[in-house]
């Protein structure tokens, strides 16, 4: 079998001050600088500097994607950023729970097995809040930033970390570009999690469709229907499971038969060795 591609994480964050702390955590380069500045390292980590706004945070992912779109690998996605609240402390981070779109109505519920006990509902807005209505925070790019991804990725592969710049008692007039910094470094230890089940999701999910690709390349001039490709598949993967790869491999590489012949043979080795 071929190896897996290296598998990406996608950070999409709307400024550059807001991804300044990101870039030094992870080392990233610049490798892109038009029409959005993209960093990269060698782990596969990425970021895009979105801009304000949904719809800039939507066009992000989708350059994102297209920069692989040739790949069938799975990519993880991952919005960093600042937010308002009515009553939490600034600095809080948290992961969101619920997105909500004010401009559509539209409403996304996010992922949430990453071991974490801070999390929010978020609603994204078009212009800054200031009267924090209801216990929700408030941010501008997370709605449509999930709408795009969850085009690209299943649910359990995107997230929205935000941190709290803002509240009643502290008004988005007084954000600083030094607070927005200071704020960032806090989400690190957030992001850090996140980052570390996303490599472990995308590993296990990657190597399937890889699995899936190189046993369909044995057997492709073999003519399977969609239902008895889902079978193939299924059976291969459990060979794999078992650590029966090589056998997998002798078998695939016999002589021609017919694809009933093939799933007949594949599911009757698979009896023999739980017997």
């Amino acid at each position: 079998m071929r190896p897996i591609f290296q598998f990406n994480i996608n950070f999409v964050v709307a400024h550059k001050l807001e991804a300044k702390p990101l870039i030094e955590h992870f080392h990233l380069k610049k490798f892109i600088k038009e029409p959005f500045q993209v960093f990269k390292n060698e782990s596969g980590i990425r970021l895009i500097i979105s801009g304000m706004g949904a719809s800039r945070a939507r066009s992000a992912v989708e350059y994102m994607w297209q920069l692989d779109s040739g790949s069938f690998l799975k990519e993880g996605w991952i919005n960093v950023g600042i937010a308002g609240h009515r009553t939490l402390d600034l600095g809080t981070c948290f992961l969101a729970n619920k997105i909500s779109s004010r401009e559509t109505g539209e409403v996304y519920y996010p992922f949430l097995d990453w071991n974490t006990k801070n999390t929010e509902g978020l609603i994204t807005v078009d212009r800054p809040e200031k009267s924090y209505v209801g216990d929700e925070a408030y941010d501008m790019e997370a709605a449509g930033f999930f709408k795009a991804a969850s085009n690209f990725s299943e649910t359990e592969l995107i997230s929205s970390i935000k941190v709290i710049s803002d509240n009643k008692t502290s008004s988005i007039d007084n954000i600083t570009e030094k607070l927005i910094e200071n704020l960032m470094v806090k989400t690190i230890a957030h992001v850090e999690p996140v980052v570390s089940v996303l490599k472990k999701r995308l590993a296990i999910l990657n190597k399937g469709l890889v699995l899936d690709r190189d046993c369909l390349d044995m057997v492709k001039s073999i003519h399977l229907t969609v239902s008895q490709r889902n079978q193939f598949k299924s059976l291969c993967r459990r060979f794999d499971a078992m650590g029966r790869e090589d056998e997998l491999k002798f078998i695939l590489n016999c002589s021609r038969i017919t694809s009933d012949q093939l799933l007949k043979k594949l599911t009757e080795k698979l009896a023999k060795q739980a017997h």
